[in-house]
């Protein structure tokens, strides 16, 4: 405020009069800040609005312009497509104290403007034609001037701006904003400036650099820990970080467009906005393990306020949504300030820090322009980069907390583990001394469990014998039947004999002679059929020598079909069924131990038989039991197979009737061993035993022994 007093002072010395041709005297005491005198706030401007390339005419008649100067523009100004255009011209002479002294014109604000010294254009900043490009004053370097010492100039200013609250246009602020419109620079400033703009061009890069870094860094960590949330935020913050940083400093490597500029505004701005807001999200995750509904509410607002006060340039809906905020994240840190600890306090720092960066900004932008301009880059980066490195901080003491925290558990198991440790020691002589007990036991029912098991398949084999012995009985009857009546007959034809040959009847006896011939060879037939039955019984009956020889099967499947029938018709007298053969006579002998083939077939014949007699019992009138046995040269070898058109058998038992004890049977009629016994001696011959059936229909069992 002093220094403006004191050049006011100095025009109103050097002043003459208010009219155009009153001239403003410079000397070197005029130099300002940083060795700028600041033309615009003289009061010896005169301004027409509108343009007219003649106006920069030196001799120009400007009786009737407007006395103003460029710190008094305003909005009002504009015409309908928001366009403010006009021209400013003043007379200036510099002292003799300017003698060899390099000056420089220097802008500081936005709007496009052609400057001329007496009536030739010096330079253009921006573009104020109709393709209008704003002067990006980030990339200002002074602009060497000749003015001589003594002699009056005529400085005119051709200006054109867009007056919107989308971009950093300076109209709608305090007229002191304006005081930078047109300055006249020292070969001091020159060089701080030239300096001062590659020293940005390396503090920017170095900060869109570390907010891409961090940016990466960020997403390595959700890529690596995709079910850590905390990281997923952490991420989308460093992702608005870098969008902020590179739309806050994308103009400071070149001139953009006025579209472009309202683009990045409006981006910059919003991601701000949304920076801030995720700040709140982070901490509200941290200290609770979620994001209340509340939270998302003030980011819709803090939004839609932030547009609408740069938009309408209604500043207290963003105002006011912002202070909500600040009450909102101070309600949180409050309400679990007890339960905050360690790297909790990074993330209330890293909202803290930045909070404060703005608010100083906009203090400094509000209230000293010179601080404002010399470290609003500082701020901002601060505000932009420092949340990251406190969620950088954060990171890391959390896995320090984290490794602290496996310390101590690890500690814990390890005290646990030797408690436990002592306690096994002891207790693996009782658990010792039980399992010997339990072993002892264990031993004692397998022993039990093996002798149950022999007594079981011995009363299998002897139900097997039983049947067979009825048939072998039954079988043997119908010899000696035979032979005891030839040997009645025959007896009564040795007393018939004797009566005619006491009777002289020689020819007669001879006949009878030659009938009791006849009837001995019957008996003696007879006699060896019986003979041989028994005989087969015999070999059935004792234990197997396991020596496998040379077997008729047909042979052996014929003898074992007579007499399971007879044996059952021995235990059921109603019992009655058609027996059939189909036998392959073409098949030679096959080595197998004929006793246990013999049990198979028993087996197999005797279960087809009963399946067609309890099919009978409960089927209606027309019924005709059948059972099949047949013989069958294959590829395999030779195929045994039992058929019968019985009930069938159900397909949820199928896969158990080869289980041992396993009986459709009821109670008293079946052990269970047969077909699990069947299978296992098929298999020791090589084959295999199958089934295939048709539930109400039949049921075909088959096996293949091995030609060898």
């Amino acid at each position: 405020m002093k220094q403006l007093t004191f050049l006011l002072s100095l025009i109103f010395i050097f002043n003459v009069g208010h009219a155009q041709d009153d001239i403003v005297v410079l000397s070197q005491d005029s130099f300002q800040s940083r060795q700028r005198i600041f033309l615009a706030p003289l009061d010896e401007w005169v301004f027409q609005q509108g343009h007219d390339l003649a106006w920069a005419t030196p001799e120009l008649d400007v009786s009737n312009w407007k006395k103003l100067n460029p710190t008094e523009i305003n909005a009002e100004m504009e015409d309908a497509s928001g366009r403010i255009e006009g021209w400013f011209r003043i007379k200036i002479k510099l002292d003799q104290s300017f003698n060899n002294i390099p000056l420089a014109i220097d802008r500081d604000l936005w709007a496009a403007t052609d400057v001329y010294i007496d009536g030739e254009l010096v330079h253009s900043f921006g573009d104020t034609g109709n393709s209008y490009r704003a002067f990006n004053p980030i990339l200002k370097y002074p602009v060497p001037v000749e003015l001589i010492p003594g002699k009056e100039h005529l400085i005119a200013i051709h200006f054109v701006d867009y007056e919107t609250t989308f971009t950093q246009r300076e109209i709608r602020l305090k007229p002191q904003n304006l005081q930078r419109f047109i300055n006249l620079a020292g070969p001091e400033y020159t060089e701080r400036v030239t300096r001062d703009i590659k020293l940005t061009h390396i503090y920017v890069t170095i900060c869109i650099s570390i907010s891409f870094l961090l940016f990466f860094l960020f997403w390595l960590l959700v890529f690596l820990n995709p079910g850590q949330k905390i990281f997923l935020l952490f991420a989308r913050y460093t992702s608005f970080v870098l969008i902020g940083a590179l739309f806050i400093f994308g103009n400071t490597f070149f001139e953009i467009s006025y579209t472009l500029e309202k683009v990045r505004f409006i981006v910059m701005v919003t991601s701000q906005a949304v920076m801030t807001i995720f700040g709140l999200f982070i901490l509200e995750w941290v200290l609770t393990q979620k994001i209340s509904r509340n939270s998302w509410i003030i980011l819709v607002v803090i939004l839609v306020t932030n547009l609408l006060a740069h938009v309408f340039s209604i500043s207290f809906p963003f105002g006011i949504a912002f202070t909500g905020m600040l009450v909102y994240f101070g309600r949180i840190v409050f309400k679990h300030r007890k339960n905050i600890r360690g790297a909790q306090w990074t993330i209330v720092a890293g909202i803290v820090f930045p909070t404060l960066a703005i608010i100083g900004y906009i203090t400094l932008h509000k209230y000293s322009l010179d601080l404002f301009n010399e470290y609003d880059k500082l701020i901002l980066s601060m505000t932009i980069l420092s949340p990251p490195f406190f969620l950088m901080a954060y990171i890391s003491v959390r896995f320090k907390e984290i490794l602290k925290e496996v310390k101590d558990e690890a500690q814990k198991v390890l005290q646990v583990t030797e408690e436990k440790k002592e306690i096994l020691s002891n207790q693996n002589i009782m658990l010792e001394k039980q399992v010997n007990e339990r072993t002892q036991e264990l031993k004692q029912s397998l022993d039990t469990l093996k002798s149950t098991q022999s007594q079981l398949i011995q009363s299998e084999k002897m139900a097997s014998l039983g049947e067979l012995t009825a048939g072998i009985a039954h079988e043997i009857q119908n010899p000696l039947n035979f032979v005891n009546n030839f040997s009645e007959v025959s007896t009564e034809l040795v007393d018939e004999m004797k009566s005619e040959i006491d009777a002289g009847n020689n020819e007669e006896a001879k006949e009878i002679a030659a009938d009791l011939k006849e009837n001995l060879q019957k008996i003696n037939h007879h006699g060896k059929r019986a003979g041989d039955i028994v005989k087969g019984m015999l070999q059935h009956s004792r234990s197997s020598s396991g020596q496998k020889e040379l077997t008729d099967i047909n042979a052996l499947a014929d003898e074992y079909l007579r007499l399971a029938y007879h044996g059952l018709r021995a235990k059921d007298k109603s019992f009655n069924a058609v027996m059939k053969t189909e036998f392959d006579e073409t098949i030679e002998k096959v080595n197998v131990i004929p006793q246990d083939i013999g049990r198979v077939m028993l087996n197999l014949i005797t279960n087809a038989f009963y399946a067609v007699n309890d099919k009978k019992k409960s089927t209606l009138e027309g019924y005709e039991p059948v059972v099949t046995v047949s013989t069958r040269k294959t590829e395999e070898g030779i195929e045994v197979a039992v058929k019968d058109n019985g009930n069938g058998i159900p397909g949820h038992i199928k896969e158990k009737i080869f289980q041992p004890f396993f009986t459709t049977k009821p109670t008293g009629q079946g052990t269970g061993l047969g077909l699990s016994l069947s299978y296992d001696i098929v298999k020791t011959h090589g084959g295999e035993l199958r089934v295939e059936t048709k539930a109400g229909e039949e049921t075909k069992f088959s096996f293949i022994l091995r030609v060898s």
